[in-house]
């Protein structure tokens, strides 16, 4: 989808055939998660607290699935137990190996753009007066459904105090990031936050995670590749302290190329899906798991960038203004 530029030929589909659309993991951003026929993201991060976990019956009684550059992988079908076995599949793909992989499908094999521009021509020609019919209580469901979640996670989004919650950061940059802002992740919990707590404000916009064969330390590099490639744009990199010590050395790449990049690091002293993972397996962790205390705010400043290390929540905090980039070097 965002490879092939689709975005703006998905959201014309989605609204002129009164579809819902949902995005995998990677796939966040292929459509606004505003418009109304938006479910958000599915896969195996519907769990409690999850957007769209009231919505999982719309996937999984659907009747038609239509697949743009899905590849079907465990994450983004909940380990193939999220998509209806008996659903008619359409599977658009410019890849022939990625279409049918996993779900039987019409197989239509093209450019993700210029296949759906070619599919919503077709859907023109057709009565779409039962899916007009439908649109109001497909609406009221999915809109009842996000306000549900959106009553459950208010608490933690918003808390005060310390520790700070991952939750309540990621509210706070969803709420100051424009339309245009690129998020990126690193791997691990870092890319469910944003994943989960941060919203898709228009059909196109760039949420980069490693959900692929990147892993730790993917984080800051990717975002000083994503402000080159897009230097009006803006660029916020969230971490976990894990993933940050693979690419600390990478802020004096960043000063040294004076890009605006806002990068944040969640520091819980440990390694957080390796400790939670270990300790589910096999009742215990590993040592390797636990961190000693490190104060990455002051690795920045060591290496000329502002740094600032917060540890409380505070409502009255003054609305954050992302800072203006260095004056570059001649």
């Amino acid at each position: 989808m965002h490879l092939s530029g689709a975005a703006a030929e998905l959201a014309a589909l989605q609204e002129e055939a009164h579809l819902p659309v949902a995005t995998t993991f990677m796939g966040k951003g292929s459509v606004a998660e505003t418009h109304p026929l938006s479910v958000g993201v599915v896969g195996n991060t519907m769990g409690q607290g999850a957007r769209a976990r009231a919505l999982r019956p719309l996937v999984a009684e659907a009747d038609v699935v239509l697949l743009v550059g899905n590849r079907t992988n465990q994450n983004g079908t909940d380990s193939w137990t999220l998509y209806p076995p008996d659903a008619r599949y359409i599977h658009i793909d410019p890849d022939p190996l990625e279409i049918g992989r996993n779900y039987e499908a019409l197989r239509l094999t093209g450019d993700a753009r210029a296949t759906l521009a070619a599919l919503r021509a077709a859907m023109a020609r057709q009565d779409l007066a039962a899916r007009a019919a439908a649109r109001p209580a497909l609406e009221r469901q999915i809109g009842a459904a996000v306000e549900e979640w959106r009553a459950l996670v208010a608490g933690v989004c918003a808390r005060d105090g310390g520790p700070v919650r991952p939750e309540r950061v990621a509210a706070e940059i969803d709420r100051r990031l424009p339309e245009d802002g690129i998020m990126v992740a690193d791997a691990s919990y870092s890319s469910n936050w944003i994943n989960i707590y941060m919203t898709a404000r228009r059909a196109g916009q760039r949420f980069l995670t490693p959900r692929g064969t990147a892993g730790l330390g993917w984080g800051v590099p990717l975002a000083i590749g994503a402000q080159v490639a897009a230097p009006e744009r803006r660029v916020v990199c969230l971490c976990g302290d894990g993933g940050f010590g693979h690419s600390w050395a990478e802020l004096e790449t960043l000063q040294r190329l004076a890009l605006p990049v806002t990068v944040v690091v969640l520091n819980n002293g440990i390694l957080g899906f390796q400790k939670h993972a270990e300790d589910t397996k096999f009742g215990e962790h590993t040592i390797a798991c636990d961190f000693g205390a490190v104060d990455h705010a002051a690795i920045a400043r060591a290496c000329g960038i502002a740094g600032h290390r917060v540890t409380k929540g505070r409502s009255w905090a003054p609305r954050w203004t992302p800072p203006s980039p260095p004056a570059r070097r001649r």
